[in-house]
């Protein structure tokens, strides 16, 4: 059985949006990048992640599956909040589900956007393994 992370849109989540896009940074100034962005939120939804990879720059997306494979299972679309998305971008984009969108880098906007996820295509998604 899954655990179902639904949280209310009031979550501290809503913190991460508009903060800009800078490859390399964890948020700590006011800017981030893709994969700091889904373990800053999944730390403020308590959900566990897997050892950040600093090779995840540049791994291919066969790789970054096989190692999110570890820490989920794969799944056809994103439901719940904490589903990480791997984005059909040409570099590999992360992002993940929260309050029933997705919490990504626009390319457009150079910034953390949250966007309804019948909006986003996404090429994998990832849910947590039950413990």
């Amino acid at each position: 059985m899954w655990a179902t992370f639904q949280y209310p849109v009031a979550s501290a989540c809503h913190e991460l949006i508009g903060l800009r896009y800078r490859l390399g940074a964890d948020g700590s100034n006011g800017e981030i990048d893709c994969i700091h962005l889904v373990y800053e939120a999944q730390r403020i939804m308590g959900i566990k992640m897997p050892a950040f990879k600093p090779n995840w720059y540049t791994a291919s997306r066969r790789e970054i599956a096989r190692d999110l494979l570890q820490w989920g299972n794969r799944v056809d679309k994103p439901l719940y909040n904490g589903d990480v998305v791997l984005l059909p971008q040409t570099t590999i984009a992360f992002g993940v589900t929260w309050d029933k969108g997705i919490l990504h880098i626009s390319q457009q906007r150079q910034a953390v956007h949250w966007c309804p996820t019948r909006l986003l295509t996404t090429s994998h998604c990832f849910r947590m393994k039950s413990s």
